[in-house]
């Protein structure tokens, strides 16, 4: 018989008993994934207006996360974004959705397009491939973004360099992503 002494995160003490008689279960092969299995992940941190900036970017085979914060790295307010195409007039449709936090904040919004856009119009579509009615596919990109309440995130400015960190990131995660 054998005791675990563990601690939480209240620091209150637990005694677990693990019973050495009680039958293991069955090994099973360690398994490893392949590096290309794994997201691209991209992390940074940048200093805009005085104000420091972590940017975290992953690329998954079907869509794309992307978390800007200026608040210590809290994720903040989790906007989904894809695009739809019509077949009809070639036009481009970007559908915005909050998933969890600030539903009123319309900037939030625009950074989800901007950046979906910015994306899509990097002209990557033999990666994404077609939808099954054959038009240009996209990934869905998953942004959280928490800016600072104080106005100084939210000028124009910022905006700009943002948004432009963020493509310039995604441009170097798809060279590493495409490297052998």
């Amino acid at each position: 018989i054998k005791y675990l002494h563990c601690r939480g995160a209240k620091m209150s003490t637990q005694h677990i008993r693990l019973d050495a008689t009680a039958a293991a279960p069955p090994q099973e092969p360690h398994f490893e994934p392949s590096p290309k299995s794994l997201p691209t992940t991209i992390t940074r941190v940048y200093s805009i207006n005085d104000i420091p900036t972590s940017f975290l970017l992953q690329l998954f085979s079907d869509r794309i996360f992307v978390s800007v914060s200026q608040l210590k790295g809290k994720l903040g307010t989790l906007l989904s974004c894809n695009m739809e195409y019509s077949m009809i007039d070639g036009s481009k449709t970007y559908n915005v959705t909050t998933l969890l936090g600030v539903r009123d904040d319309a900037l939030l919004e625009v950074y989800a397009r901007q950046i979906s856009e910015r994306i899509m119009n990097l002209g990557r579509a033999e990666q994404w491939g077609t939808a099954e009615d054959g038009s240009p596919a996209g990934p869905s990109i998953l942004l959280g973004i928490a800016l600072d309440k104080k106005g100084r995130g939210r000028d124009q400015e910022t905006f700009r360099t943002i948004i432009d960190l963020v493509i310039d990131m995604y441009t170097e995660g798809l060279r590493i992503a495409s490297s052998p």
